[in-house]
């Protein structure tokens, strides 16, 4: 699923924030635990195999086209950053690489913005970057996945789901607002922002804008990868889906499980009336085979392939450049 908005590694702050962060991670580890061994404990095992036999392969299909989606919008998140912040000094084609396989990663090993940082750190770094360029990069880029988190939920919100019963649309008008004052603001130059030693350069509001409009995409085809494998007889309007998704996903990055596993997963199940439904299990683990393992697998192939070039075919013939260009 859909990688940290912005998120911080869990080593910094002071200690008794460490500690408040620790407890609600086990306190919602524990909670996760309990619910879906409660809802496990009354799934039959063959009720379970036939209903994952019974997946229409036009919805697997649908929902891998779905994630191919989400992911080549990071590469694009990943090389407007980098057009933004290093220009002219990384070649677009690595940057599409380094946000795919970083992304891909991390949304299976969790602690999303400490790995997700080390694997583009190591892809930057043979193409000449610093430490301080990727960190400019990656702040960028989760700046984009962010405001692609708002522009979802602003739009569900301003839609009124059902979850909402209602009163949905005051905050998210109120959102709405934000996000236009936060272009506003940006206007047409680009404005910083130092944290101790490191600058933060925003993109202006046109950026801005075009990082909504992807990150829009993204969100939409990642909720989708999903959407389109419930079952028919218990899948609510999508629009009703989407806070559901995204608080689902939220909480599996306050746990710090591994890729939200489990959290995520007891909350969309919670979420449903429909108790002791093995298809809408087996749902749920379609999409981690299609939303998170292939892409792991994919994105490890990939970074293993890249690893092997600069070990044993970036050494340069006499006269050659030693420029790698990509994944």
């Amino acid at each position: 699923m859909s990688k940290s908005p912005a998120s911080k590694s869990s080593g910094g702050g002071s200690p008794w924030m460490r500690w408040l962060s620790l407890a609600a991670a086990g306190a919602m580890l524990s909670v996760a635990g309990w619910l879906m061994h409660r809802y496990l404990s009354q799934i039959s095992w063959r009720a379970f195999a036939a209903a994952w036999a019974q997946l229409p392969a036009t919805r697997i299909a649908g929902s891998i086209v779905a994630a191919g989606v989400s992911f080549a919008m990071l590469a694009v998140f990943e090389m407007q950053a980098a057009a933004l912040t290093v220009p002219g000094r990384l070649s677009m084609r690595r940057a599409a690489f380094a946000g795919t396989v970083a992304n891909a990663l991390a949304n299976t090993l969790g602690f999303h913005a400490l790995t997700a940082s080390a694997v583009r750190f190591r892809i930057y770094r043979a193409g000449g970057l610093s430490a301080g360029d990727t960190a400019r990069i990656v702040g960028v880029a989760g700046l984009g996945v962010g405001l692609g988190f708002a522009v979802v939920i602003t739009g569900a919100l301003c839609w009124e789901p059902a979850i909402t019963r209602g009163w949905g649309r005051v905050p998210g008008l109120a959102l709405l607002a934000a996000l236009g004052t936060l272009l506003f603001w940006l206007g047409r130059r680009p404005r910083s922002l130092r944290i101790f030693r490191w600058t933060l350069v925003f993109p202006n509001g046109h950026a801005a804008a075009l990082q909504m409009l992807i990150g829009g995409v993204e969100m939409s085809a990642a909720i989708a990868a999903l959407y389109i494998l419930l079952p028919a007889s218990i899948a609510p309007p999508f629009v009703d889906f989407l806070p559901i998704y995204v608080g689902a996903v939220l909480a599996g990055l306050i746990s710090h499980a591994p890729g939200g596993l489990g959290v995520f997963e007891s909350i969309m199940l919670a979420s449903f009336t429909q108790a002791q439904r093995p298809d809408l299990l087996a749902a749920m683990l379609c999409y981690r085979l299609t939303y998170s393992l292939l892409p792991f697998v994919l994105g490890s192939v990939a970074l293993a392939a890249f690893e092997a070039r600069q070990r044993w075919g970036g050494r340069p013939r006499r006269g050659a450049s030693t420029q790698f260009d990509g994944g």
